[in-house]
């Protein structure tokens, strides 16, 4: 399965109204449309609302 770097920014915390943070990484996934749904559903099991933009690109 190929691997995929990603960035997120402007992530609203869910927990702390009015802060927000970026987060990278990387992961695995069949297609850079699967790796963005990946990382949404992540983040918001985080309690992280992205607000902002997620970029994947492969590694």
């Amino acid at each position: 399965m190929p691997k995929f770097s990603f960035t997120a920014e402007k992530l609203a915390d869910t927990l702390t109204p009015g802060q927000t943070t970026n987060a990278r990484g990387t992961l695995s996934a069949s297609s850079p449309e699967a790796a963005k749904k990946a990382v949404e559903r992540s983040l918001r099991s985080r309690g992280y609302e992205p607000t902002g933009s997620i970029t994947i690109t492969p590694k």
